[in-house]
């Protein structure tokens, strides 16, 4: 039987919680390569009244308490998200899990590894490497509501395994939410994390996934199966698990328990009390209410998005003088020698956003390329 544990807690008292999520899921951390990936989606004031990413004081919790453990190596990072793809340093100094990570900070995003995934479509994505390599996975996910999947929690953290707008390029081809949950769970089965820890003290409700709304529901939910973890946030935030496409995919698939009565909760996971939930299920993935930009999402907000493409600033661009980092790091090669800076073959380009997360020199700019729209516009 699958086990969550829900804690009561608060920022200041977080290491007693992930202590007892350590105990009641003990990990073989001694001499292993451990991996933490937070939420990182966008720049925001964690100490403020934002819940739009997970608490750099449960990540240094965490961190503090895999140290004691003699892991060999630690890495901690993220690849974020909304209109801040190829800007992983920017925000993770932002919310601070650089500053409390310390030596273990690494931008994931600069090392892919490319994967071929035949669901929802046959595609070769650019996911990070260091997740799947990891021989121990600690996912910190946070409590939120979101305007296409309802919920988000264990499984849909690893959908920040994909690295930069290739995220977009999934919400604006797989239409529906339940083709949308399949990618996530194609992005869960990659590599499911060992233990889950969620940030619940200060939640995220509304339509997110960067609601302004948020809920103190002051809580900790721990678990080794992100689905039966998933299952007890839904019921709290006011879910039945089969209201959740993303959970219903799981329980098909086999991903972990999604049935309230064969988990077992050690503490209070009782409905959270007017927790302001979506109550509109969306349409398409593309057209939902959210809490980004305007407020919502349309197709043309992703369209501008799946046809970004890196446009170098050749006044800038460090090429002459040996500079080969945007091209050295392109998983498709994409980018190749030219006479003054890089050239794009625009059609090998995933959106993995890597060259701009490389590029040291502000030469690079991910822009809508016009003939790519023109050819997404006239599809439609």
């Amino acid at each position: 039987m699958s086990k969550v544990l829900v804690m009561e807690s608060s920022y200041e008292n977080c290491a007693e919680a992930v202590e007892r999520a350590f105990a009641a899921f003990p990990l073989e951390i001694a001499g292993k390569r451990v991996v933490i990936k937070p939420n990182a989606l966008k720049p925001c004031n964690p100490d403020t009244d934002t819940a739009m990413v997970t608490h750099y004081k449960i990540l240094e919790a965490v961190i503090k308490k895999v140290e004691t453990l003699g892991p060999r190596k630690i890495l901690v990072g993220d690849s974020v998200g909304t209109e801040f793809y190829g800007r992983s340093d920017e925000v993770c100094t932002e919310v601070r899990f650089k500053e409390v990570a310390g030596p273990y900070y690494t931008n994931m995003s600069k090392n892919l590894r490319m994967v071929k995934l035949m669901h929802p479509f046959e595609r070769e994505v650019a996911v990070l490497a260091d997740v799947l390599d990891a021989e121990v996975y600690i996912s910190l996910p946070k409590m939120k509501t979101h305007g296409l999947t309802m919920t988000s929690g264990g499984i849909k953290n690893n959908y920040g395994l994909l690295s930069g707008a290739q995220k977009s390029w999934y919400h604006y081809y797989t239409v529906s939410p339940e083709r949308f949950a399949r990618i996530l769970v194609e992005m869960f089965r990659l590599r499911p994390p060992d233990l889950v820890i969620m940030d619940a003290v200060l939640a995220m409700a509304g339509y997110g996934p960067a609601s302004p709304i948020t809920y103190p529901a002051n809580k900790i939910l721990a678990s080794d199966d992100a689905a039966a973890l998933d299952t007890v946030e839904a019921r709290m935030i006011g879910f039945e698990p089969e209201q959740v496409p993303l959970l219903m995919l799981a329980r098909e698939f086999g991903l972990g328990e999604t049935r309230l009565e064969n988990i077992q909760v050690e503490g209070n996971a009782a409905t959270l009390p007017g927790y302001p939930k979506p109550e509109e299920p969306p349409e398409a993935s593309y057209a939902y209410k959210a809490g980004v930009g305007t407020g919502s999402t349309s197709r043309s907000y992703y369209r501008e998005r799946v046809a970004f493409r890196p446009v170098i600033d050749v006044e800038k661009c460090r090429f002459k003088q040996g500079c080969n980092a945007c091209m050295d790091i392109c998983p498709t090669r994409a980018l190749t020698s030219g006479k003054s800076s890089p050239n794009l073959a625009p059609d090998q380009c995933v959106l993995c956003s890597a060259c701009k997360e490389v590029c040291e020199y502000g030469a690079l700019e991910l822009l809508p390329d016009s003939e790519i729209m023109a050819r997404l516009q006239s599809a439609e």
